[in-house]
C-alpha cells in the first residue's frame, strides 16, 4: 500500500544501506516516512535508534529539501554500523535528495 502512494514512478536516491523514496508533494513543506521492518533490522533498540537518527537528521537537512514525501527504508545491515557512520549516510542520503531535487546542496560535516 505504501509503494502506491509513490506510483506511477518512485524516484529513490539512495547509498547502499538505505532506500530513499520521494516524490512532490503539493504542501509546503517536506515530510518523511519511515519503514523500517523487523525482517531486517532484528533488534527493537536498533529499529529505534535507527528511526531516532533518521529523524534527527531529517530535521537538520529539511530546509534543503522542498515540498517532497519521503520514504525511509532501511535495508539489512544499516544496524552493524557505528551510530556515527549511519548520522554520516543519513546526512548524506538527505544531501543526495537534496540535490538531486533542486542543484547542488552544501557538504555534510565530517565524521566526529
Amino acid at each position: 500500500m505504501i509503494f502506491r502512494l509513490f506510483s506511477p514512478v518512485p524516484r529513490s536516491a539512495s547509498p547502499a544501506v538505505i532506500t530513499v523514496l520521494f516524490r512532490h508533494n503539493q504542501g509546503v513543506g517536506p515530510r518523511l516516512g519511515m519503514v523500517v521492518a523487523r525482517k531486517n533490522i532484528r533488534l527493537a533498540t536498533r529499529r529505534n535508534r535507527i528511526k531516532r537518527v533518521a529523524r534527527e537528521t531529517f530535521r537538520q537537512h529539511q530546509h534543503l529539501l522542498g515540498a517532497v514525501d519521503i520514504l525511509f527504508l532501511p535495508r539489512r545491515g544499516i544496524d552493524d554500523l557505528a551510530p556515527g557512520r549511519q548520522t554520516r549516510l543519513l546526512c548524506e542520503a538527505w544531501r543526495d535528495l537534496a540535490a538531486a531535487l533542486k542543484g547542488e546542496a552544501p557538504p555534510c560535516p565530517p565524521e566526529p
